[in-house]
């Protein structure tokens, strides 16, 4: 018996089928004594869980859920509460961060770091700035370069001057019907 007719079996047996569902499996269990006994055991087992009395979880049960539950809400793993562990749940641990917190403010006012009092004179500030100015300038001047060679030769002879043979080309094609009947 396969499992698409044991559960046509089983929702007849339940009294979830309908009407067709019900003519076919009943006329199937006239033919087949198999899905005939069948029948009769799910309708058997259908009456009983009908009958069964529905029953009031006992109160510890419930009481034992509950608490279950509440402590999963307290122990979810956000930030709050892994802080709120680390501060309260483990002194040690937050005594020696708190620890290493002060002590690191403290270092940095009370030892002297030469990287910050490193002071320049002002004639290395003006070479400097002199350095600066110089390589500004060459770069302008490379830009500059450019811009003349990029207007000058690349657009006015290599772009502009094959466009402008091309369009006067066509142009003279478009004026004169006859005049150039060479160019297909």
């Amino acid at each position: 018996m396969n499992e698409e007719l044991l559960n046509k079996i089983i929702d007849v047996a339940y009294r979830n089928a309908s009407v067709w569902k019900k003519f076919e499996i009943y006329f199937l269990a006239f033919k087949n004594s198999e899905v005939k006994n069948t029948l009769a055991e799910y309708k058997v087992t259908a009456k009983k869980v009908k009958n069964l009395e529905i029953e009031d979880c006992p109160e510890n049960i419930i009481n034992n859920v509950a608490k279950i539950i509440k402590s999963e809400n307290i122990n979810s793993h956000s930030l709050i509460s892994d802080i709120y562990n680390i501060l309260f749940n483990r002194p040690l641990l937050s005594g020696t961060m708190a620890t290493v917190f002060i002590l690191a403010i403290i270092s940095t006012f009370v030892f002297q770091r030469p990287e910050i009092k490193e002071h320049y004179t002002k004639q290395e500030i003006e070479i400097a700035e002199k350095q600066t100015r110089e390589t500004f300038e060459l770069i302008a001047s490379v830009l500059n370069k450019t811009k003349n060679t990029v207007e000058q030769e690349v657009l006015a002879k290599r772009v502009s001057k094959p466009i402008k043979q091309s369009l006067n080309l066509v142009n003279d094609y478009l004026e004169g019907e006859n005049k150039n009947e060479n160019i297909n």
